[in-house]
């Protein structure tokens, strides 16, 4: 009985994997500004995922163009078009990646509203396994990342607990560049480990859901 049943979660992941054969990953900055840090994060992610992961792919998602959330702008259960387009590329992911900057112990407000305008119904968020990068001074943006994760117990997102990946930004040996390009390469290894975690974690769900 074990053995078939072994065998059957082999047949299963085999299908998983010959029907997915790219993970697509949907990537959010929390900050808006051109040379963030976290923004280098995503970039770093992206080049990883082509040139170190296969069967991964990043697409950078901006939240500039969202206007504020608004209910008024709803309109016969449709939403703007920057909003419409935003919810689709979540849809459309396998799963998530958020690099979130701390402010005041909590998340952006930039991205606080991306997250509450995919939220609205119906929520495009739920059942979708997620990472979360996050850099800064001190404990590396690691608070914003306990609130984001309060967060994502209503809206029914997947977290990966491990690993964490928390980055002080202002410790020797220097981390960016001046354009907010990550250049440390002990950091660059530990987001690829957070990447295959999130691969690997999203192929799991999908084979529960199969």
């Amino acid at each position: 009985m074990q053995v078939e049943e072994e065998r059957e979660k082999m047949e299963a992941a085999m299908a998983v994997n010959e029907a997915k054969p790219v993970i697509k990953v949907a990537a959010f900055c929390g900050s808006i500004r051109k040379a963030s840090f976290h923004r280098g994060l995503i970039h770093s992610a992206i080049k990883i995922s082509k040139e170190a992961i296969n069967g991964m792919e990043i697409e950078y998602v901006e939240i500039a163009p969202l206007p504020m959330l608004d209910t008024d702008l709803e309109v016969n259960g449709t939403y703007p078009p920057a909003v419409e387009a935003f919810r689709q590329k979540i849809l459309e992911a396998d799963s998530i990646l958020f690099a979130s900057p701390e402010y005041n112990y909590s998340v952006t407000a930039p991205l606080k509203n991306a997250i509450d305008w995919a939220s609205r119904p119906p929520n495009v968020w739920a059942d979708k396994p997620a990472a979360i990068i996050s850099t800064g001074g001190n404990f590396g943006g690691g608070r914003c990342q306990y609130h984001l994760r309060q967060i994502g117990i209503y809206i029914d997102i997947h977290f990966i607990n491990k690993p964490e990946f928390f980055l002080n930004a202002f410790e020797p040996p220097a981390k960016f560049d001046a354009d907010g390009n990550l250049i440390d390469e002990d950091a660059k290894e530990r987001l690829k480990e957070v990447l295959l975690s999130l691969q690997a974690f999203t192929r799991r769900l999908l084979l529960q859901g199969s």
